[in-house]
């Protein structure tokens, strides 16, 4: 363990917010299939390899009634977490540098049982006592009806990628230091990829290289990632994917059980589409574990983010019933664009046509949520339009491209006097303003990356519920102007700015697009 912390402390991470492991996405999800989660704007959280925090601000800055917990085996990055809490004045959110194979109840003696625990890329990089840990762990200190996230690399798909890394492994051995490691694997890379590519040459196709397409798909992506990436995914000492039944049965043998993919593709996608071949699945794998592991080897899958909760909620013969009842427990935010052959979501996928109607109806309000139950209500004169607004809600939540909660999410308009920053979101919006390196990445109350710059932190404080529009127009204009400062179009090009007016007209243009990006984000509050 020592090995991991020193790769950590020498080269850590960014720390990121992921979505899928927001404990509101978690508790919406689990109502979703029926079970009854804890309310997750009161909830007790625990991170398991929390870094600099990152994936836990968001949410504790969200919910002042929560209480949660990041533990991590460098103290480095839990020094420098507990330093951030400090400075953006979190009072709900505590740090504790842990081994997780030494965690014990008086740890948790503030906490007890934890609503929500997020485990995530951990796992396949620990030695085995250590996953054996973290399940026990879940299982000792889930509350009964809570919800535990955990992500894991699997095999099949992981089986070129061992092959790129024990590449990497031989190569760089000796070498001293976790940067030049990472400089040493990147060369290699570039190497095993032109060799690859040679042995193409003039159809000359080496048996080896057979597999050419897949590998130059891993290598080109690898040589894109950071060097945090490289390092703990590729050099690290410990990186052990499983098959999903393994790690199903690890789930069965500590008193846990899987419930679903945090992504609900296996909801949605529980088969290949394909009618002989699904049927020779159902024909031959009874049980829901042995059907999903059947499809991962069909469909090469790599990486599992798996829901888990304690093993007497799931019944042998589970199975995913998804009704009007099920969907009205969901209040969904969804924007889609609008193009010529129709709508696109956020990931530019289209989206089927006969729901355009309903895909405008998300637009109008957005980024406030929509409920079916209020939809239905509307329709209720119309059965077929019901059923129609049933399948349209089923096809957004399928193309996993909208923010899910149990609560409404309202859209707040920013105006003097009215509406503000939210108080709680100010310490985080400092430390991004002033930090030049900030070693968290900023997101929004689900986790959703908000794709905020350094100014754009600057600007966000000016929505404090005292300045006009109009007035944080002007500034904005005039410390652009002053500093010669380039803003951005939609089509991410700079804009034209030399004249007073121009300033002034693109400021106006932005600070309009960032009072959108706060109210999405749920950095707004009326006061």
């Amino acid at each position: 363990m020592n090995d991991i912390q020193k790769s950590y402390d020498e080269l850590p991470y960014t720390s990121s917010a992921f979505p899928e492991t927001s404990p509101a996405r978690l508790e919406a999800l689990a109502s979703f299939l029926s079970l009854t989660p804890p309310p997750s704007k009161t909830a007790k959280v625990l991170e398991i390899g929390c870094s600099y925090g990152g994936n836990l601000f968001p949410f504790a800055i969200a919910n002042p009634q929560a209480k949660v917990l990041g533990i991590d085996l460098s103290e480095v990055q839990i020094n420098k977490a507990k330093e951030l809490a400090e400075q953006m004045r979190v009072d709900n959110i505590k740090f504790m540098a842990k081994d997780i194979c030494d965690f014990t109840d008086a740890d948790v003696r503030d906490y007890g049982k934890f609503d929500y625990i997020i485990c995530h890329g951990v796992y396949s990089w620990v030695p085995d006592m250590v996953k054996d840990a973290i399940l026990k762990t879940i299982k000792r200190f889930l509350s009964p009806n809570g919800v535990a996230y955990v992500s894991y690399n699997v095999y099949p798909g992981w089986k070129i990628k061992d092959t790129i890394r024990d590449f990497l492994m031989f190569g760089t051995r000796g070498i001293e230091g976790e940067a030049a490691r990472v400089a040493k694997a990147r060369e290699l890379l570039k190497v095993l990829g032109e060799y690859a590519k040679f042995c193409q040459k003039d159809g000359n196709v080496s048996q080896i290289f057979l597999n050419y397409e897949s590998l130059k798909f891993h290598i080109d992506h690898i040589l894109t990632t950071g060097d945090s990436y490289i390092a703990h995914e590729y050099l690290e000492v410990f990186n052990d994917p499983i098959y999903f039944k393994d790690f199903a049965a690890n789930l069965d043998k500590n008193g846990l059980a899987y419930l679903a993919e945090v992504g609900l593709e296996d909801v949605f996608q529980s088969n290949l589409g394909i009618d002989e071949f699904d049927a020779y699945i159902d024909a031959n794998f009874g049980s829901r574990i042995e059907k999903e592991q059947m499809l991962d080897f069909l469909t090469n899958k790599v990486f599992r983010r798996s829901m888990i909760v304690h093993k007497e909620l799931i019944p042998n013969d589970f199975s995913v019933n998804i009704g009007a009842d099920e969907l009205c427990k969901l209040h969904i935010s969804a924007g889609f664009n609008k193009e010529k052959d129709g709508y696109v979501n956020t990931q530019s996928a289209p989206m089927k046509s006969e729901y355009a109607w309903l895909y405008q109806v998300f637009n109008d309000v957005y980024p406030a949520s929509v409920n079916f139950a209020d939809v239905a209500a509307l329709l209720k004169d119309d059965a077929n339009a019901v059923k129609s607004a049933y399948f349209g809600f089923m096809e957004i939540l399928a193309a996993d491209c909208a923010k899910l909660t149990t609560y409404e999410r309202p859209k707040i308009i920013y105006e003097a006097g009215k509406s503000r920053l939210k108080e709680r979101v100010r310490g985080y919006f400092e430390y991004f303003c002033t930090a030049n390196e900030p070693v968290i990445k900023i997101a929004d109350e689900l986790n959703v990356s908000a794709n905020f710059s350094q100014f754009d932190a600057f600007i966000a404080l000016k929505f404090n519920g005292e300045n006009s529009l109009e007035n944080i127009v002007k500034q904005t204009a005039k410390f652009a102007q002053e500093r010669k400062l380039e803003f951005a179009g939609k089509n991410g090009e700079a804009i034209k700015t030399v004249s007073k007016n121009e300033y002034q007209k693109a400021a106006q243009d932005y600070v309009k697009d960032l009072e959108v990006k706060l109210s999405d984000g749920g950095f707004l509050e009326n006061f």
